[in-house]
C-alpha cells in the first residue's frame, strides 16, 4: 500500500511569441537592477541582506531536493496536444566537468513564469478553489538548484539565459546567454546545470538512481521519467484507467525498463478528498487535501504485500501502515 496526502494544483496557460530573447528578459532585469516591482512599489525584500539570508536559511537541506523539485514542476507544465508529457534528466561529464541536465517537452514558459523564477517567495504555483500545488510554495523550489551548482542554463521557447550566482544578485538576475548547443534539445524547457563538485556529482548519481516507480502514482501530468546517468537509462512511464472494471474502479500501471528488462506494477486506487483543515501560515487559503491510497496487486484478488512509502507528493518514509481489506 503506497499512501499520498497532497493538494490540488492550479492550471494555467503559457507559450510563446516572437519577441527577440533580450528583450523578453529587459524588463525582468530593469526591475531586479532597480528594486522596483512593475507598478513602482518598492520591494526592497527582492534585494536586500534579509531577503538573500531568507533565501539561503529556506533552500532545502538536502542538496539534491532539487531532484523532486524539477519533477513536480514538470507535472505543473503545460503540454502541446497529442504529446505524451515527458521528463528527461540526465547526469554526464563533459571536458572533466559534472554536469546535470532536465529536458521536458512543454510547451515553454510565459513572460509571468519567468518573472516568477527570477522572485524570492513569488511561486507560479496558486491556490485554485482551496487547493494549492503540493510543494514549492514557499517561491524557492528552483533556487534550490543553487545548492549543487553556481552556474545555471535556462531555456525554453524564445527565452535563453543562465543564472551566475557568483554575481550579485546572480541567482535572480538573468543573463542572456546563448544555450550550449552540443545539449540543446528544441522544442524542450531545459536546464543545465555546472555541478561545483565531484561530491555533488556522487549524491546527485545516488539520488537518480535511487528514484522510485512510485513517485509516478501522485502526479497529474507527466507521463513518463527518463534518467540518464552516464548513458544508462531507466524508462518510467505511468497508464492510468479511471474506470478498470476488471478491477472495480481506478487503476494505474507503472513500468520500469532498463537495457536489460521492463518489470510492470498494477495498483488499485482509492481517493478521499479531506475539508475544512485548519489553517497554516506556510500554506494560506488551503482548506482542502486529498488523501490518495494505491494498493499493488499482482491480479484482482492477489495483493502485493510488503512494506511501502508514504508520500507528500515526495516520498517520506517506508511506514508499512496495516490494512484490513473487507469483502
Amino acid at each position: 500500500m503506497v499512501i499520498f496526502s497532497g493538494c490540488g494544483k492550479q492550471e494555467g496557460s503559457r507559450g510563446t511569441t516572437a519577441i527577440s530573447p533580450t528583450a523578453y528578459l529587459y524588463p525582468v532585469s530593469m526591475r531586479l537592477l532597480t528594486c522596483e516591482c512593475s507598478v513602482g512599489t518598492a520591494v526592497e525584500y527582492q534585494c536586500s541582506k534579509p531577503s538573500r539570508n531568507s533565501l539561503s536559511d529556506q533552500l532545502y537541506t538536502t542538496p539534491t531536493h532539487f531532484l523532486l523539485e524539477l519533477i513536480q514542476n514538470a507535472d505543473d507544465n503545460t503540454y502541446p496536444g497529442r504529446v505524451v508529457p515527458r521528463l528527461h534528466l540526465s547526469l554526464y561529464k563533459k571536458a572533466r566537468k559534472g554536469l546535470f541536465r532536465s529536458d521536458c517537452n512543454e510547451t515553454g514558459f510565459t513572460f509571468g513564469q519567468l518573472d516568477a523564477l527570477t522572485r524570492i517567495g513569488k511561486s507560479r504555483k496558486g491556490a485554485a478553489d482551496g487547493c494549492k500545488g503540493y510543494i514549492g510554495e514557499k517561491g524557492i523550489g528552483f533556487k534550490s538548484v543553487f545548492k549543487v551548482a553556481d552556474v545555471v542554463h535556462v531555456a525554453s521557447g524564445y527565452y535563453e539565459f543562465k543564472f551566475n550566482r557568483r554575481d550579485t544578485i546572480g541567482m535572480m538576475l538573468p543573463i542572456p546567454c546563448s544555450f550550449p548547443s552540443d545539449d540543446r534539445v528544441n522544442g524542450h524547457t531545459q536546464f543545465l546545470l555546472e555541478l561545483k563538485r565531484n561530491s555533488d556529482y556522487a549524491q546527485i548519481r545516488e539520488d537518480l538512481r535511487g528514484i522510485r516507480s512510485e513517485i509516478l502514482l501522485f502526479i497529474r501530468k507527466l507521463k513518463q521519467l527518463d534518467v540518464s546517468i552516464h548513458g544508462e537509462q531507466i524508462v518510467y512511464k505511468v497508464r492510468t484507467k479511471h474506470r478498470d472494471f476488471g478491477f472495480g474502479g481506478e487503476t494505474v500501471d507503472i513500468s520500469e525498463t532498463t537495457d536489460r528488462e521492463t518489470k510492470k506494477t498494477k495498483y488499485m486506487i482509492e481517493r478521499l478528498t479531506v475539508e475544512d483543515l485548519p489553517s497554516d501560515p506556510h500554506r494560506e487559503g488551503i482548506a482542502t487535501s486529498e488523501v490518495v491510497v494505491a494498493f499493488a496487486v499482482r491480479d484482482q484478488t492477489t495483493p502485493i504485500v510488503k512494506a511501502q512509502p508514504v508520500f507528500a507528493f515526495l516520498p517520506i518514509h517506508d511506514c508499512g501502515f496495516p490494512v484490513r481489506l473487507t469483502p
